[in-house]
């Protein structure tokens, strides 16, 4: 895992209580920013059918079909998926005569991670979950990549976005002749996915997925002198 950081400053001075009868403690705002990049794990497709019938309970039937189905074509078309779940028959609405379900596919990202031969046998699963969607009459999304360990990731990128805070805080209590001596609150203003700041490329690809925290963390510095 390689780190990406960046950092933004925001200084703000306000006078608090509470840190002691010998010095007055003020505050100082500072904004971390830091982007971690990730390896893919999984590639994810959804199979989303829409079902008809002259009856409600026929597009139901025909619904209640499209699990079995879709295990028959995963399975003749020898796709190791590492997670298959289906979600329940919905009835959007009585007056259509349909009836809605879809299958989320996940298959293991590591086939299509190496630097010449990834990127070609990425295309043909592409294409091969286009296949079986045309043959299951039914629309697909997707690919779409993502990591197992998500939570890890981002608590990772929080953690490195506050220890950015700190050193533009710690130079603006030195300019004011103070130090740090506590740290008040911390922020989590937002975790962004694959929308890296200053990178024009698109996000994720097959090498790197990047989740972006962005922190605002409140210290208290005190004065050390005249």
């Amino acid at each position: 895992m390689c780190w990406h950081v960046i950092a933004s400053v925001l200084v703000m001075v306000t006078q608090t209580a509470g840190y002691g009868p010998e010095a007055p403690v003020s505050t100082i705002e500072t904004d971390g920013v830091a982007v971690v990049d990730a390896v893919p794990t999984y590639v994810e497709f959804w199979l989303q059918a829409r079902c008809q019938g002259n009856t409600i309970a026929e597009a139901t039937e025909a619904a209640l079909r499209f699990e079995p189905a879709v295990r028959k074509v995963l399975k003749d078309a020898e796709l190791n998926t590492t997670a298959l779940s289906f979600t329940g028959v919905a009835v959007p609405n009585v007056q259509r005569k349909e009836a809605h379900i879809s299958a989320r596919v996940r298959l293991s990202a590591s086939t299509y991670m190496s630097a010449e031969e990834g990127p070609r046998l990425f295309a043909l699963l592409c294409d091969k979950m286009t296949g079986l969607a045309g043959a299951l009459s039914c629309t697909i999304e997707g690919p779409e990549l993502g990591v197992d360990d998500k939570e890890s990731i981002e608590a990772a990128a929080i953690g490195r976005a506050t220890e950015k805070a700190y050193v533009p805080a710690k130079a603006a209590a030195q300019v004011m002749n103070g130090q740090i001596v506590a740290v008040d609150t911390v922020s989590v203003y937002s975790l962004v996915w694959n929308k890296a700041p200053d990178v024009l490329a698109t996000q994720p690809d097959l090498k790197k997925l990047t989740c972006t925290a962005t922190v605002k963390v409140t210290y208290a510095f005190s004065s050390v002198g005249p």
